[in-house]
């Protein structure tokens, strides 16, 4: 069953609901990071609270009369025990930052690892992989993450409201219809600010797109491999109107942005400075008239101005979090995808005997897929028919090519058959059994595949052929893989081993391949599993004429006693084949011998005389 829209719809959860998401992270992953959370909220906030009381014990022992070196000695032990509070504050600090840090690390492994868990074909739609790369977003940029801001704001806030509580205690024991007052105008200010905040998030999406049209262009303009068509076709000032238009979009949204902002922060400012200019009045007034000591009023006077300030600081930390907890809503979308059950299964696979038969029996498929942009839902996830009622049996131990022309469904026939995706009706039966029946970790193990795009991994020559550990290689084993792809020779000639690092990305010196020399590895590869079933998709697309003979040649000798599917467009390579399946929009058009397909003088013929053409033609080029 393929992904459907609503499978991808992100779920807008509340600010709570992701801070007790990240909660249950950390008690299973970390739950350090939770203790050191709760230990600088505590701190946070009692740090601030003492210290506006120190001015007024310091002006309460001076009005009381006590000796200079008592009051100095009381001071300076109230002033340590703060200080040592306070480098404990920032101790915990730091290790909760690291902690969490290492944690936004295990999280994009975790988005791996579901990657891996959902079904393949989930993780080919457009839709899926938007919300892997939003998923990926909230975390990849280190503080600014939503990851890190969740855990950072969360305890900002906790810090602030706690605080807010404790300075409203001082102030209600002073005057009760005040704090009243301060509270009303406090919460006015935060519906201004909250206004501010829907408003931006009113911008988000456009802001987006817009830094989405920039980072294309810029990253156009950058690419090195684009140059010589940029030069070649005169792309430069269209390309520069481009990222002006695209500059031009993002400075505009951030002026509608910023004359907002100071209309917000005007009416801000205004309720700030009544609130406050109220409240020092009221106290100028209590000291005046006796109601206050000296020592009360220094109390009162930073209980208000912090007061001010703790409302300020939540504002920004609800509105840090709103923004972070977007990201967290598409971490969680994609960390509830459904997943592939790989383990259940009726039957094993070691019950099979090889040479394997595979049969198509009534196999449908369709796929649905989006656009990058769409114009509408409607256009989105629409259904594309590639098989009806498909029936194909290919047979114990034969190598049967498919051909056709882009887009006839050739891979999609292959991934139908290593079990990437499931049919929408029909059976496909191995030895007369049904794939479902298998569970799918054991399905993988019957086919060695060589896919269209290479994957060669930043590792060692031998963990790229056993895909996996150094330790589980049987270096002799991988040796004869190599030398039965034709590159043994070639790696020993300039020193290369199995330890030997490939690609460039680690080490300097690693083994960098050739386009044809990374097919030849991947061939090497899946030799080495030794898998019943050998599946090639476009092995030789990469080769000269004479590297694809001996290729094929090879793949003929290496197949014996495998069933054997591959993939080709270049027909003189299927001579060798038992059979050829031509087809045509998801159709078998024809079916036989490469001398019955020519003898039948059909499709098949007409395109393979065609071919044949060219390399004629080549082949009289390069002997005049």
């Amino acid at each position: 069953m393929e992904p459907t829209k609503k499978e991808f719809e992100v779920r807008h959860y509340s600010i709570i609901s992701d801070i007790c998401f990240l909660i249950r992270h950390y008690r299973k992953y970390e739950p350090t990071v939770l203790v050191c959370c709760a230990v600088e909220i505590l701190l946070g906030a009692l740090l601030p609270f003492f210290s506006i009381y120190l001015p007024k014990l310091a002006l309460d022992l001076v009005e009381q009369g006590v000796t200079v070196r008592y009051a100095v000695q009381f001071l300076c032990i109230y002033t340590l025990v703060m200080m040592i509070f306070y480098g404990l504050n920032r101790g915990v600090n730091f290790g909760k930052y690291n902690l969490y840090n290492e944690q936004r690390g295990n999280i994009m492994g975790l988005i791996f690892l579901k990657s891996l868990r959902i079904k393949y074909a989930d993780v080919e739609s457009g839709e899926c992989k938007k919300l892997y790369w939003k998923a990926y977003d909230a975390l990849q940029s280190g503080d600014w993450s939503a990851a890190s801001k969740m855990v950072a704001e969360t305890v900002n806030l906790s810090v602030n409201v706690l605080s807010f509580f404790l300075y409203s205690t001082v102030i209600g024991y002073l005057s009760v219809p005040m704090l009243l007052i301060l509270l009303v105008l406090s919460f006015i200010n935060y519906a201004v600010s909250m206004c501010h905040i829907r408003y931006e998030e009113s911008l988000r999406e456009a802001k987006a797109v817009a830094q989405k049209h920039y980072y294309c262009v810029r990253g156009a303009m950058g690419n090195t491999q684009g140059a010589k068509d940029i030069r070649i076709y005169g792309m430069k000032a269209w390309m520069i109107r481009l990222r002006n238009q695209a500059i031009g979009e993002i400075r505009s949204l951030e002026e509608k942005s910023r004359k907002k902002t100071s209309y917000y922060e005007k009416i801000g400012f205004a309720l700030a400075a009544g609130r406050n200019l109220g409240a020092y009045a009221y106290l100028l007034y209590q000291v005046s008239a006796g109601g206050v000591s000296v020592g009360e009023f220094v109390l009162y006077f930073g209980a208000i101005t912090g007061f001010s300030g703790f409302i300020n600081n939540i504002m920004g930390s609800l509105a840090s979090l709103r923004g972070a907890a977007n990201g967290t809503d598409y971490l969680r979308a994609y960390l509830d995808l459904p997943e592939e059950n790989r383990t259940s299964g009726s039957r094993h696979i070691t019950e099979l005997e090889t040479p394997l038969e595979i049969e198509f029996r009534d196999v449908s498929f369709s796929y649905r897929d989006s656009g990058e942009e769409e114009e509408s839902e409607e256009a989105a996830f629409e259904k594309k028919n590639v098989f009806e009622h498909l029936n194909l049996t290919i047979r114990a131990g034969e190598k049967l090519a498919l051909v056709g022309v882009n887009g006839a469904g050739k891979t999609t026939l292959v991934k139908l058959l290593c079990g990437m995706y499931e049919p929408d009706e029909g059976q496909i039966l191995i030895n007369g059994i049904d794939r479902s029946e298998f569970p799918k970790e054991e399905l993988y193990q019957l086919f060695s595949v060589v896919f269209q795009e290479p994957l060669i991994l930043p590792f060692t020559i031998g963990e790229n052929l056993v895909m996996n550990r150094i330790e589980r290689l049987d270096e002799a084993r991988a040796w004869d893989a190599l030398e039965k792809a034709g590159l043994k020779q070639k790696l020993q000639e300039k020193q290369f081993h199995l330890k030997s690092y490939m690609t460039r990305a680690l080490m300097e010196n690693g083994v960098q391949l050739s386009g044809g020399q990374q097919q030849r590895f991947l061939l090497a590869r899946a030799l080495y599993k030794n898998a019943p079933i050998l599946v090639l998709d476009e092995p030789t697309a990469a080769l000269d004429p004479i590297a694809e003979s001996e290729v094929y040649d090879n793949y003929n000798k290496y197949s014996q006693g495998k069933t054997a599917v591959f993939i080709s467009h270049r027909l003189a390579s299927t001579k060798f084949s038992d059979r050829i399946v031509l087809l045509e929009n998801g159709r078998i058009l024809e079916i036989g011998t490469h001398e019955e397909l020519m003898n039948a003088g059909n499709t098949y013929a007409k395109m393979f005389e065609i071919q044949s053409s060219y390399y004629d033609e080549a082949q009289a080029e390069q002997a005049g």
